[in-house]
Order: C-alpha cells, then sequence, then structure tokens
C-alpha cells in the first residue's frame, strides 16, 4: 500500500506536466495531443510525423500526375485533329518558295474584252389584237386566259387547227373530247367570216 501512496504522491506532483512528460518519454504523442484528447487514439501517421509528410507528398504527386496526363492527353489530341485538318486541305503554295512566286500566283490579272459583236436587230412583234373567244361556245372567261397564255389569241388560231391540233390541245387542258364535241374549230370559222 505504501508503494500505490507513493506512486499517487508523484503522480499528485507532477499534474498536467507529468502526463506530458509521461508521453513524450514513449514517443507515442511528439505533438502532446493527448492532453487534449484523452483516450482517443492517435493516427499512425501522427505518431510519426516524417510518414505524415511523405503520405502528403506521394498524395500530391499522384494528383499532379494524373493531371498532367490529363492535359497532355488533351493536348495531344488537338494536335492531332489538327494535323488531320491540315493534311485534308491541300496549300496552293509550297512552303519554301520564295515571296515573289507566291504573290504572282495570288496577283489579279487582268481579263481581256470580248470584242463587241454586232447584234441583229430584233424583229418587231406586231402584237394584233386578241379577239374574244368567249364568244365560242364551251370557252369562259378562265378558259379564254389559258388559252391566251398558250398563244391562241384570235379566231383564226383555234379556225387553222388540224386534228393532230385538237388532240393535243384537248390533251393539254384534260378535256377528254370536248373540243371536238362542242365543235370549238367550226364555230371559230363561222366567227371569222363574220
Amino acid at each position: 500500500m505504501v508503494k500505490l501512496a507513493a506512486e499517487a504522491g508523484k503522480g499528485a506532483q507532477a499534474g498536467s506536466a507529468g502526463a506530458a512528460s509521461l508521453s513524450d518519454s514513449s514517443g507515442n504523442d511528439p505533438f502532446g495531443l493527448t492532453q487534449w484528447m484523452p483516450g482517443a487514439s492517435l493516427h499512425p501517421l501522427m505518431a510519426h510525423p516524417t510518414a505524415a509528410v511523405a503520405a502528403a507528398t506521394a498524395v500530391g504527386i499522384g494528383i499532379t500526375s494524373q493531371l498532367a496526363g490529363f492535359m497532355l492527353g488533351a493536348m495531344q489530341g488537338f494536335v492531332e485533329a489538327t494535323q488531320k485538318t491540315a493534311a485534308a486541305v491541300e496549300p496552293s503554295v509550297a512552303v519554301g518558295e520564295p515571296l515573289a512566286s507566291v504573290m504572282e500566283a495570288v496577283a489579279v490579272k487582268p481579263v481581256a474584252k470580248p470584242k463587241e459583236q454586232k447584234r441583229p436587230r430584233a424583229a418587231r412583234i406586231v402584237e394584233a389584237r386578241a379577239d374574244d373567244l368567249k364568244r365560242i361556245s364551251g370557252i369562259g372567261p378562265k378558259l379564254e386566259q389559258v388559252l391566251n397564255g398558250m398563244g391562241i389569241r384570235q379566231f383564226a388560231d383555234i379556225a387553222r387547227w388540224t386534228e393532230k391540233d385538237v388532240q393535243r390541245v384537248d390533251e393539254q387542258l384534260g378535256f377528254a373530247g370536248r373540243i371536238v364535241r362542242d365543235g370549238w374549230v367550226v364555230q371559230a370559222k363561222a366567227l371569222l367570216k363574220g
């Protein structure tokens, strides 16, 4: 029991400094953190400061190498894409050519003016007055406009039609025999006589 009391006295005399001195002597707490966190175990890296610095350096180097690999890979991809694009576009002038030949290739050359040719005089187109095609039975205002658009403006134009002309115009207008049924050619000849 005497021993216990003596040990208790030693602990009381040492106070808080006793805990620090005990941890310093064992080497488990070089930073003195056990007095602030009693009962908490220290991380192994905190027990050895050199190991902590080495671990932080290794992590930093690992992250840096990953970032450098990413950046270099991206730059390599850009360079390859640029080279493919440049290979697709053929340069018109070689890189080693002197500047004078380049300027010659780019220079704008005047174009010779073509000789003026005499144009023949245009024939006078005398537009004859158009007859009122609506006077023919079966031709209304709309059909008259269509016929005028086809170049048929007078009774004489219709009166000169042959059977082939009648079939051609009939097919163009989609009438299926209406011109013959209505007798446009006979009516046009009668209107011409007056």
